[in-house]
């Protein structure tokens, strides 16, 4: 009889997270028990409360990684303690369906090819309650995801990743602090197709902790990281011949430069209403220069709307 292969949960922390115990909780509360959990800390204020938490959960501990590090030298740290054949990466404020782990390790023993699998999810606030936008997951290949004519997994917590896939691509870039999961991502897919869970096995709390913001000095920060991460890896395509990634990721970078350039067309209209002038500048400039299209139909949708 083939044995079921180990999980290794991988949760990096940096701070006294309230939500933590949840998280944790829906570990437990998974169907599928071959699991094994690293809790990775770099950096949590005060850790005796997380040792006192991770003690009481069996194969369970917390690895030290003394910060300033980033979040992907943590995850790849945590990943270098654990020795699952699977691994899947959790925040600590986000929860699990309690059959996430088993509907996914059916699913990549159904594909023996694929990389990684991805599922969906949807958004909870501070107290648990489920908030809309709720976001699907899809059947696509890798080809589609590269170019983004199919959506690509929506966070990092949604993929399990085999072991062997995560090694050979590298694991997660060092030097990247946001962005990581879809940069990861992008070298995987170049591995192959993903195995697709639609179901929504993943809750993404929003908070006023949350890491991510949605701020416009945030939105230009992950949109610059988009830009670099997308013109980098085509060029790394074309530089070893992969003329069809190249050509992929080319499309990917013209839909993401529309969307982007659109999306600073309205905090362009948002900041010349608030007379932000040195914004509206920034964001005339960006729009213009990545997609005078994308920009140009950004505004006309936006004016259209008043």
């Amino acid at each position: 009889m083939t044995q079921d292969p180990v999980v290794s949960v991988v949760i990096a922390t940096n701070r006294d997270s309230p939500f933590l115990a949840e998280a944790i909780a829906s570990v437990v509360a998974q169907t599928y028990s071959p699991w094994e959990l690293i809790v990775v800390d770099n950096g949590v204020p005060d850790p005796a409360p997380l040792h006192r938490l991770v003690a009481a959960i069996p194969r369970s501990r917390v690895v030290h990684v003394p910060p300033p590090v980033t979040v992907s030298l943590a995850r790849n740290a945590g990943v270098a303690a654990s020795e699952g054949a699977l691994v899947v990466f959790l925040d600590d404020d986000d929860v699990w369906h309690p059959e996430r782990l088993e509907r996914q390790v059916r699913a990549l023993a159904a594909k023996p090819e694929a990389p990684a699998s991805y599922c969906g999810g949807w958004h909870l606030d501070a107290e648990g309650r489920t908030i809309e936008p709720a976001w699907p997951a899809a059947p696509a290949t890798a080809a589609e995801m590269l170019s983004r004519r199919k959506r690509m997994p929506h966070i990092c917590g949604a993929m399990m990743i085999r072991r062997l896939a995560f090694a050979e691509s590298g694991g997660f870039s060092p030097e990247l602090t946001m962005m990581e999961d879809f940069e990861l991502a992008l070298r995987l897919l170049q591995r192959g197709d993903f195995a697709c869970v639609p179901d929504a096995l993943v809750g993404y709390r929003r908070h006023d902790r949350n890491a991510t913001g949605t701020g416009l000095e945030n939105a230009r920060v992950r949109r610059d990281a988009l830009d670099g991460i997308l013109s980098r890896h085509r060029w790394a395509a074309r530089v070893r011949g992969d003329a069809l990634t190249a050509r992929l990721l080319e499309e990917h970078l013209v839909r993401e430069r529309r969307r982007a350039a659109a999306e600073a067309a309205a905090a362009a209209l948002w900041s010349a209403r608030r007379l932000r002038l040195g914004d509206v500048v920034r964001e005339c400039v960006w729009g213009m220069r990545r997609s005078p299209a994308g920009f140009g139909w950004g505004l006309i949708e936006r004016l259209v709307r008043r």
